[in-house]
């Protein structure tokens, strides 16, 4: 189903001020940003930079707070990070286990607990810029896709590397935790395809047949996947993947990410390029509200409250949303 929506109605919605900001300026611009997707880390935040990663913490006293706990260096800009489910800081000594993706196409696996152990590991094999990389649930395995035409799935415990060959640029790699015999891949022309974890074989894909910048899985609905294509949102059912269930043009410009929210009810879009934030309701993809930013990078949801984070040009902004 089709839903043209009115681009200058959207940009007249309320502008939404952030809840919060925190200024990063003393350490460069940001260009790119984490929050754990695991509940016993779920307030841990990474914020990468052009020669290092911050390690940040959420402090909930009355309003949200962003305690910058520790800091990485970096040997190139940081362009993707993921947390691991290893990572916790409840536990004494602390665990922080996270990889980032580098400009120079290598991904490094560091881990520390914060006093006195650390460890890097660099993976090699990427020959071109990786545009997404995640940890299984199990904290077994490592996901990449990149501009180099490749699936990579490392074996965290050896490092060795199992290579898939795509026959486009991969934009988007996940993991599921309710169906973990299944890891989606989307490419750029955009086809989005479910692998057997095992086999690596295609069990099911679908084609928005469009230049595809983002796609993400539903953290609440193992059915549901949402996709973004030429400024265009779509809802797609893996149980009826022909044709997506809705399609809305929601900016005017090409490219940008997109997140369902945890809960899945909302689904959020952010366009560098317009400098514009969008959040809907999933079902009818109603806009929630739009805000503006300067110079943003990604976005991520926390893992338990409607909490949006972006990474603007060197500050760190949260917004609230209202779900009701």
């Amino acid at each position: 189903m089709e839903i043209s929506l009115d681009i200058v109605d959207n940009l007249k919605k309320t502008y939404a001020k952030p809840l919060y900001i925190k200024d990063l300026s003393e350490h460069g611009q940001i260009t790119c940003i984490e929050l754990s997707q695991f509940e016993r880390s779920q307030d841990v935040v990474l914020i990468g930079f052009g020669n290092k990663i911050l390690l940040g913490y959420f402090k909930f006293s009355g309003n949200v707070h962003l305690e910058i706990i520790s800091e990485f260096p970096f040997p190139c800009r940081c362009t993707g990070l993921s947390i691991s489910p290893e990572t916790n800081l409840s536990a004494v000594p602390n665990s922080v286990s996270f990889c980032a993706a580098g400009s120079d196409f290598k991904i490094r696996v560091i881990k520390s607990d914060l006093e006195n152990e650390s460890f890097c590991k660099i993976l090699n094999g990427h020959t071109s810029y990786i545009n997404d990389l995640k940890y299984d649930l199990d904290d077994k395995y490592l996901a990449s896709v990149g501009d180099d035409n490749s699936l990579r799935i490392w074996d965290l415990e050896t490092y060795e590397c199992t290579a898939l060959h795509l026959n486009f640029a991969g934009v988007a790699v996940q993991w599921h935790k309710d169906d973990p015999s299944k890891l989606l891949v989307a490419d750029k022309v955009g086809v989005i395809r479910l692998y057997n974890t095992e086999t690596l074989k295609p069990i099911l894909s679908f084609d928005s047949g469009k230049l595809l910048s983002a796609c993400h899985w539903s953290p609440s609905r193992n059915q549901d996947i949402a996709s973004l294509q030429l400024g265009e949102l779509s809802l797609w059912d893996i149980t009826t993947p022909s044709t997506p269930t809705i399609s809305s043009l929601v900016f005017t410009e090409a490219g940008g990410h997109l997140k369902f929210s945890p809960q899945g009810d909302l689904i959020a879009a952010l366009n560098p390029l317009e400098g514009t934030l969008k959040v809907f309701k999933t079902r009818m993809l109603e806009l929630k509200f739009s805000t503006f930013l300067n110079l943003p990078t990604n976005f991520c949801w926390h893992y338990k409250y409607p909490l949006i984070c972006v990474g603007d040009d060197s500050k760190f902004c949260i917004w609230k949303v209202n779900t009701l």
